[in-house]
């Protein structure tokens, strides 16, 4: 079964049936305030980071498996029947309910229609801003006068920490505290505590978001989840929309949530634009600003289109094109966008993986992450380099995992003996020389950058520290050790166990290290690396040859890994 298309000239993809066979996702924003949002309006918003920064609920595989969201509810005053402005949560039979979804560059457009009400929601995050904007347009397609009401839902957390809000419930669902004054939803936590804007990762401090919308009057509210779903019920039938009337509830612990009820009417043919606006800060201050600055809803067109340039912009580097279509479509813009989406994000937000010790920049992988984006955004990607740089240790090796936020070079621990990765700093090799030969900085390679521990060194004297590393830690053959993992995570072969892989990785190293030193006339560092890589070549000819191949590693006790001789797995394909 079909479910979409590519739209090349808008650079969308367009889903044409809302029953995907799983939630498909797009991101909003950027690397201050980032969303997951999901073909049915699910996903989840945050500041700063996915796990520590939540402003939205979210269930990891729950079910339905992206629920909660970012909801529009609509009801008929007359009838009494209502829907979703997107297929999800209420699910109207797709006979009678027309759906279709743009995922675009940072945006995503739901438009549907049933019963004669048409609407288009487009979801984005405006430049520079700590705040979405969830832009709906509503038009009446019959030939009688239409009385409706609009309700809004998100779901809060009883903390910004994810974990604690989903797990430590003796805890959260004491601690929030939501507020409503002029119109804007406040959701608070631990408002008895300073906030701490100094430390990020201090989850008890009180902290603020807000709710509003501008277009239309706000004729009611509801803060408590309960009040609004009603006992045994689900985000398909809620009370407060089947009632049609908000109760003004305010929640005090337990569960929050942020309905904004305002009742249009329209007349045949007629079309009425609202602004919803989510975002960080208190509804007292915050959120009164920023309703004001959209008073006027024409600014909602120039910040979209902003935010379309600016996508765009970033992925003009490169294009290609060929006799299909759809490599074309991949190539020209899902791969860069895939590239640049997982630059701002690394793993750490997905409706699959957030919120544990991975809750920043995996080494290894941010460090890979950064070639596919080096032509598109050489600045930014310099930034990026020189931030993971500063994570690798006096000794060589790397912390596995840098948090922007909260890394101080210089002041850092390092890692215990047995939590490094072999690999991770050898992938200063790809991506070093891929940002010189792209930018033409050579002089990128003498500048000095502190270590993550202590001392400093230039960008050179990184690159070798990181070839010092994986020689000084070998395992009986004199191969580098595996350590604790050697990109394959699943291969645990520690300090004495050997990893060709990583063996591969330090020939690529003394052979680059050798080049560059060689055309920054480097006295004697050349001869060193040649020569070094010289008795490597001779122990990888020695005792990783396997007759047809070369072994995949050697465990601790000797035993071979990807060997003719293995019954399973004599050979892995990386």
């Amino acid at each position: 079964m079909k479910f979409g298309f590519f739209d090349d000239e808008r650079k969308e993809y367009v889903i044409t049936n809302p029953r995907t066979p799983r939630s498909w996702i797009n991101y909003l924003g950027n690397t201050g305030y980032g969303a997951v949002i999901t073909n049915n309006a699910g996903g989840y918003s945050f500041y700063r980071s996915a796990g520590q920064g939540r402003i939205l609920r979210f269930r990891f595989n729950s079910v339905p498996a992206d629920q909660p969201g970012r909801y529009i509810y609509l009801r008929d005053r007359a009838t009494g029947d209502y829907w979703t402005t997107s297929w999800q949560p209420v699910a109207k039979s797709l006979d009678l309910y027309r759906s279709r979804v743009r995922f675009g560059t940072g945006y995503a457009v739901f438009e549907s229609e049933y019963s004669e009400i048409r609407s288009e929601v487009t979801c984005f995050v405006p430049l520079g801003q700590a705040y979405e904007i969830w832009r709906i347009k509503i038009s009446n397609k019959g030939k009688k006068k239409r009385d409706l009401s609009l309700f809004t839902y998100v779901e809060y957390p009883g903390n910004w920490n994810a974990i604690d809000d989903l797990l430590n419930l003796q805890y959260t669902q004491y601690t929030l505290q939501m507020g409503y004054e002029d119109g804007i939803i406040d959701h608070g936590t631990n408002v008895l505590i300073p906030e701490m804007p100094d430390k990020f990762e201090e989850k008890d401090q009180g902290r603020h978001t807000f709710l509003t919308l501008t277009g239309a009057e706000v004729t009611g509210f509801d803060t408590d989840r309960e009040v609004f779903l009603g006992s045994y019920r689900t985000y398909a039938d809620p009370l407060i929309v089947e009632q049609g009337k908000c109760t003004g509830s305010l929640a005090a612990g337990d569960n929050g949530c942020g309905t904004l009820q305002s009742d249009l009417t329209l007349a045949p043919g007629e079309e009425k634009e609202i602004a919803v606006i989510l975002g960080v800060g208190s509804a007292a201050e915050t959120g009164r600003k920023v309703r004001e600055k959209y008073r006027s809803l024409s600014l909602l067109q120039d910040e979209f289109d902003e935010i379309v340039r600016y996508w765009h912009g970033r992925m003009t580097a490169f294009s290609a094109q060929t006799p299909d279509p759809a490599f074309n479509s991949m190539i020209n813009m899902w791969f860069p966008y895939n590239s640049l989406t997982t630059f701002s994000w690394a793993r750490a937000a997905s409706l699959v993986y957030t919120a544990d010790e991975r809750d920043g920049l995996g080494y290894r992988d941010a460090m890979q992450d950064l070639i596919g984006v080096l032509h598109n955004i050489p600045e930014e990607a310099e930034e990026r380099l020189e931030l993971l740089i500063t994570g690798q240790v006096s000794s060589g090796g790397a912390i596995p995992v840098i948090v922007p936020f909260s890394h101080r070079p210089d002041k850092e621990h390092p890692p215990a003996e047995e939590e490094y990765r072999a690999d991770d700093c050898l992938w200063m090799f790809n991506v070093i020389p891929a940002y010189v030969n792209e930018t033409g900085n050579t002089g990128f390679y003498l500048k000095v950058l502190p270590y993550a521990d202590r001392g400093e060194d230039t960008i050179l004297g990184h690159m070798k520290k990181a070839i010092l590393f994986n020689l000084s830690h070998t395992g009986i053959h004199g191969l580098p050790s595996g350590l604790k993992a050697d990109w394959n995570d699943c291969l645990r072969l520690g300090r004495d166990g050997e990893s060709l892989f990583v063996a591969f990785q330090l020939r690529l190293a003394l052979q680059t290290y050798a080049g560059i030193c060689s055309r920054l006339a480097v006295s004697g560092e050349e001869e060193w690396a040649l020569q070094t890589l010289k008795k490597l070549d001779a122990l990888l000819d020695k005792h990783a040859w396997d007759g047809e191949w070369f072994l995949r590693a050697y465990g601790p006790g000797g035993e071979k890994y990807g060997s003719r001789e293995n019954e399973e797995g004599n050979i892995y394909l990386n």
